[in-house]
């Protein structure tokens, strides 16, 4: 049997307003290492409009040095006099309150299982339903109690602010103190990207009174553009009519490389072998409006201007920029936020590091505080290889700092095995890095 400690302080101007101190324990298990389970807890507390510090100790029940602290500052803004909503939901599932198990988390007659989430709300391609939850306040106070009002909620396009009619929905209600809100999308065929969730309230004259938002990111590789899915598209009149000849468009289909999944990869080398200019065309529009159904032309002209900008900055003797792993990176997750060339470090290869505080793209999943770091193992060559990322999905060394010796020196350079290379460079700035934010204290040699 296993379970946590959990103790909740809530703080106001240092003083502690409230708390509690209770146990979650999971059911026994033969063997962890098939566990799926997630478990979680709701807590409520009465709180005044205000600021506020919750304080969150966890600690195993088993295992009593093993503990986990978080802080986190709450803002209550509601106004009992003006309309209002609290935050939205997503739900792994709901049911009415009549068929739940004890203990589930009840909200307005239903029983709701949240998603849990350890950052940006993220839905691969596994999940068929976009569920959720969300509650609307004091409206009777603004339109009057029982007044009739339109309640919309859609999905949005994050990058362009365009509203999804094929996800959305409206529901005709009536003023009261909490209205709640409950449904669901199949977002089965939504494509990959960033979206925004949206619910607001219009009164009688179409005039909005509430309008609350969620960013989500969705991921969906059922929605690749493969053999037998584009070949009956008609691209005539459409800005792929007017990308000009074959060597036009197999140069733009080439573009497409760095942002397709693996087997989209293998489905543009055998229509690039193929060179069809038809079909190439057919692929190219069937892409950018797999991608971007509302706005296929814009999205490709943004892509375009970053291609253009890899092949600028990026290429090397060997390849243009847009097939070297910075431009693939530069393309797939944007501009770095920070940059650090190191050049002539001692005994070591000329290498980059980029830092992003948040990755934000149609291509990828967003992210928070990625880094990657880029080798240059053949001599200006400016070929910097990707040597280790701690995004998701990408290539990750576990000690980035010795590959990055090794490969200069073609291994450790000595017959002690045990031998640390980091020991011999005093003044390493793989050690000491500012965009890793450290002093060097974990030098061997300092």
């Amino acid at each position: 049997m296993g379970g946590l400690e959990v103790t909740v302080s809530v703080f106001q101007e240092g003083k502690i307003i409230t708390g509690d101190r209770f146990r979650i324990l999971s059911p026994a298990y033969a063997d962890t290492s098939g566990l799926n389970q997630i478990l979680f807890h709701q807590q409520r507390f009465l709180l005044e409009q205000g600021s506020y510090e919750m304080q969150l100790q966890i600690v195993d029940i088993n295992d009593t040095i093993e503990r986990y602290e978080f802080s986190r500052n709450i803002i209550l803004t509601i106004d009992k006099e003006k309309a209002d909503h609290s935050q939205i939901v997503f739900l792994e599932s709901f049911a009415p309150a009549s068929e739940a198990p004890k203990n589930s988390y009840l909200r307005s007659g239903y029983a709701l299982v949240p998603t849990i989430s350890s950052g940006t709300p993220y839905f691969p391609e596994s999940t068929k339903q976009l569920s959720f939850y969300n509650e609307l306040y004091n409206l009777d106070k603004v339109l009057g109690a029982d007044t009739k009002f339109l309640l919309r909620y859609y999905l949005q396009d994050e990058s362009t602010g365009n509203k999804l009619n094929n996800y959305a929905g409206f529901i005709k209600s009536s003023a009261a103190p909490v209205i709640p809100v409950l449904n669901a999308f199949n977002i089965e065929k939504l494509p990959s990207g960033n979206y925004n969730l949206v619910i607001e309230a219009l009164n009688q004259k179409g005039e909005q009174i509430i309008e609350h938002k969620t960013f989500f990111y969705r991921k969906n590789a059922e929605g690749e553009v493969l053999p037998g899915s584009f070949e009956a598209e008609d691209y005539t009149g459409t800005f792929v009519d007017f990308l000009g000849n074959l060597d036009s468009v197999y140069k733009y289909v080439e573009y497409l490389y760095p942002i397709s999944s693996e087997r989209e990869q293998i489905s543009q080398e055998n229509l690039l072998a193929q060179a069809d200019e038809q079909m190439l065309k057919q692929y190219f529009l069937a892409f950018w409006r797999n991608r971007k159904p509302l706005a296929p032309e814009q999205a490709w002209k943004t892509y375009h201007r970053k291609v253009r900008e890899a092949n600028n900055l990026f290429s090397s003797g060997l390849r243009l920029g847009y097939k070297t792993d910075r431009g693939r990176v530069w393309l797939m997750y944007g501009r770095p936020d920070q940059k650090e060339h190191r050049a002539m470090e001692p005994n070591m290869p000329a290498y980059i590091i980029w830092q992003y505080n948040k990755v934000q793209s149609d291509f990828v999943v967003t992210q928070n505080n990625k880094m990657f770091v880029f080798g240059e193992f053949e001599p200006s060559t400016q070929e910097f290889q990707l040597i280790h990322s701690t995004a998701l999905g990408e290539l990750q060394s576990r000690d980035w700092r010795r590959d990055l010796y090794f490969r200069a020196y073609g291994g450790p350079g000595t017959i002690d095995p045990d031998s640390d290379p980091n020991a011999r460079e005093f003044g390493s700035r793989t050690n000491q890095n500012i965009i890793l934010g450290t002093t060097g204290a974990d030098r061997i040699n300092r």
